[in-house]
């Protein structure tokens, strides 16, 4: 399944250790606490090109997500999205130079994950903050 391959491929991204040693990161739940992490599925045309032979090149669109501290302290705000800084670079270090992909099922071939947004607040309450990216993994599915 494409989105356990990406939670997979996401664990090991190092900046997920400098930020308070989380390295849970589950799948379309966030937990209610600080320091959790999670990816959701977004709703997109899968289908970006098809070839008559039944080949076809399709992209999925995610979001990475978090839950943090936040408040008046402006360091831990920094932090926060210093973090998503440098998950964004990951990712686009992964493309364009080391070619690191998730590992995908039989007959999907990762071309490139993109992100698709900074890192930013999206749900605030007195003492957390949700953060999120939004990314898309672009692929090559082989025909029947």
């Amino acid at each position: 399944m494409i989105i356990d391959s990406l939670r997979n491929y996401i664990k090991k991204c190092p900046c997920l250790d400098t930020f308070n040693n989380a390295i849970k990161v589950n799948v379309n739940y966030l937990e209610p606490y600080a320091d959790t992490y999670s990816i959701e599925e977004v709703p997109i045309e899968p289908i970006v090109k098809k070839y008559v032979n039944g080949d076809s090149i399709r992209q999925y669109a995610f979001i990475f997500t978090s839950r943090k501290p936040y408040g008046v302290d402006v360091l831990q705000n920094i932090d926060n999205s210093g973090f998503y800084e440098k998950f964004a670079d990951w990712i686009e270090d992964n493309n364009n130079n080391n070619y690191i992909f998730p590992l995908l099922d039989n007959k999907l071939e990762p071309l490139e994950v993109k992100v698709t947004s900074t890192g930013y607040a999206f749900a605030v309450t007195e003492d957390t903050a949700q953060f999120q990216i939004q990314l898309k993994l672009k692929y090559f599915k082989k025909g029947k």
